[in-house]
């Protein structure tokens, strides 16, 4: 009877084990560890701003504007692109002080894609060693460290070199205005409407102090160059156009190293017939 009575104990002892789990391996006892490869990865920026408020690639490598890219598409072809490659992204991501939304991309004559900022396209420039480097700022005065707070840049096309608003839309002077006073009145105005930004940020070649703000006729607010009043024309739809140039030979695109003609005119405002066709675009004669 003691015997029976020793065995039932054992067996009672070792169910009560089992059923506890205490004869369970230790390591299986060990919490599980995630791995770093388990961790979700942080995307990284394809496109940045530099301490100095210029663009960069998610390396810090520079990017830049050509002034002959004016229409939006490339025109450094060839050996040009030795010096100064292209930048393509297909994703694009920014940091903070830029928008996603002002980035898109071409696809060049040469059948390459290319990324664009505020509808220029992007380069490298072969002569920066080291991230940062700006060393293509102001090469032959037509390549310049993209932005995102310009206001004024410079372009070139047909041989000619005028100062355009940040997006590429050319800017006018008109030769009856005088210093510091716009002559463009009334119906002249819906023809050539006036250019204000709150501050001026141009390529490094020219001279914010060149620029000024006055009120006009109508009580608005109208950026200056040199001291003569800036305009779009209403009939310039894409970057780039001209259409505004020589209009009555009182209108003129502004080359950004001469001094602007003033006073050559006297306005003569006259709104054309309906139904007629105007006269000097816009349906205004001067």
């Amino acid at each position: 009877m003691k015997t029976n009575f020793l065995l039932m104990i054992a067996f009672a002892i070792v169910v009560v084990l089992i059923t506890s789990g205490c004869t369970q391996p230790a390591a299986d006892q060990t919490p599980v560890k995630q791995t770093p490869a388990q961790t979700p990865a942080t995307e990284l920026p394809t496109i940045k701003l530099s301490t100095g408020n210029h663009i960069v690639d998610s390396k810090g490598s520079s990017l830049y504007l050509f002034t002959k890219d004016v229409m939006g598409d490339s025109k450094c072809t060839g050996g040009c692109l030795n010096s100064w490659p292209i930048f393509y992204q297909e994703k694009i991501s920014v940091t903070p002080g830029l928008q996603a939304s002002d980035f898109g991309t071409i696809t060049r004559d040469d059948g390459k894609k290319q990324t664009t900022y505020n509808g220029w396209p992007l380069y490298y420039f072969s002569g920066d060693a080291s991230p940062g480097d700006i060393k293509g700022e102001g090469v032959n005065k037509i390549w310049f460290v993209a932005r995102p707070d310009y206001t004024i840049l410079i372009a070139d096309k047909d041989n000619m070199k005028f100062i355009v608003d940040a997006k590429g839309k050319t800017l006018y002077n008109f030769t009856s205005d005088t210093s510091g006073v716009s002559n463009c009145k009334g119906g002249c105005l819906k023809a050539w409407p006036v250019f204000f930004a709150d501050n001026i940020v141009a390529p490094s070649i020219m001279n914010n102090s060149d620029f000024g703000v006055i009120n006009n006729s109508e009580g608005s607010r109208q950026t200056t160059y040199k001291q003569m009043p800036l305009y779009y024309y209403i009939n310039d739809i894409k970057r780039g156009d001209t259409t505004g140039q020589r209009v009555n030979n009182a209108w003129f695109v502004i080359d950004p190293t001469s001094i602007p003609a003033q006073g050559a005119t006297k306005v003569v405002t006259t709104i054309s017939p309906t139904g007629t066709t105007p006269t000097g675009g816009g349906g205004y004669r001067y």
